[in-house]
């Protein structure tokens, strides 16, 4: 009977407490309204493993986070002024969060603003769309990986390539 007892306890307290994985679950919206012009792989057909976003405007305003939840952003601003068209391999601007999963989330080749800082927010404005770094013209990288490797099925089934998307629409959840 005692066992009995110590097996029903258990199995309660196991309902009872959530998984630590759901503690990693996070919606991403869009960081703005546009297209979805790249996903797992370019249209030449070699792997990109992120989802660009573009609204085929450049400078347009109010580049978001995009993740559902209160997180601490790391801004890496290595090109000031505007840039629509590339400025080169490493040298795009840089919004990351690194979970303690080992995983890190990112968006690249935004303009630097007066939002482009370091802080914990949910959603928070990073500067606006742009085409610093490695890019062929104004778009924001959205990109989940770890130890290097890109992870793409955050997105998969969410969102695909030439899809409108807004605020308000989900395109993807980590975890």
């Amino acid at each position: 009977m005692r066992h009995m007892k110590k097996k029903a306890l258990a199995v309660i307290l196991a309902l009872a407490v959530p998984s630590v994985a759901a503690a990693y679950s996070y919606t991403v919206k869009s960081p703005f309204p546009g297209t979805v012009t790249a996903t797992t792989y370019y249209s030449s057909g070699t792997f990109h493993g992120a989802l660009d976003i573009s609204s085929g405007r450049c400078n347009y305003w109010g580049v978001e986070t995009g993740v559902m939840a209160s997180l601490s952003w790391n801004v890496t601003i290595r090109t000031s002024g505007v840039y629509c068209n590339g400025t080169g391999s490493g040298t795009q601007n840089e919004a990351k969060h690194a979970f303690s999963n080992g995983r890190t989330f990112r968006l690249w080749h935004f303009i630097k603003t007066s939002d482009s800082y370091d802080r914990t927010c949910n959603r928070c404005q990073v500067g606006n769309e742009g085409g610093t770094g490695n890019a062929t013209g104004p778009h924001v990288h959205v990109q989940y990986d770890q130890s290097g490797s890109n992870l793409t099925g955050w997105y998969s089934g969410y969102t695909t390539k030439g899809e409108a998307v807004d605020r308000s629409e989900t395109i993807g959840v980590i975890n």
